[in-house]
């Protein structure tokens, strides 16, 4: 029950329980006035509470009206919140799909490139140094020693096809 509900139904049992009290006062004040004679006082109080019964039973029928009108009113935003709700938790289901399957995928491919380095490693160290170098696509020793071995005869082509300074 809201707060500001919830307070006016207190609210009005106090004021039931302060009327039978006052009602006693005023019937009280009005026997000393001789307005009122004591036989009468008790018919008086009770058609006091009487009335005060009322009332509260009037204002509780109008707070529980109130109550269901916001309840009524709070239906739809009930409605669309499960919507959200449940479209959130959709999405959190696809997003959590969709990272299982990438998690997939990478464990596929490291399995892969794992295949891969262990046909590189295999065999022994020269072989695997070998291997390795020819995928990084850097030249060898061998290679290095046949590159300057080229160079080596172009120079000297060079020096036997050119003049010299003295010429």
């Amino acid at each position: 029950m809201p707060d500001r509900l919830k307070e006016g139904y207190l609210a009005t049992l106090g004021i039931a329980a302060v009327t039978y009290e006052k009602a006693v006062q005023i019937s009280k004040k009005l026997i000393k006035q001789g307005e009122l004679a004591q036989e009468k006082q008790k018919k008086f109080v009770e058609n006091l509470i009487a009335e005060s019964k009322k009332n509260v039973l009037e204002m509780t029928n109008i707070l529980n009206e109130k109550i269901e009108e916001l309840a009524r009113k709070g239906e739809p935003l009930k409605e669309k919140q499960d919507k959200l709700l449940k479209d959130i938790a959709d999405k959190v289901k696809e997003t959590g799909d969709l990272a299982e399957i990438k998690i997939k995928e990478v464990w596929q491919e490291a399995k892969e490139k794992t295949r891969s380095v262990k046909k590189i490693l295999s065999g022994n160290d020269e072989e695997k140094i070998k291997k390795t170098l020819e995928e990084l696509d850097i030249p060898t020793r061998e290679d290095l020693q046949e590159i300057r071995n080229r160079l080596d005869l172009l120079i000297s082509k060079m020096d036997k096809e050119e003049p010299g300074p003295e010429e």
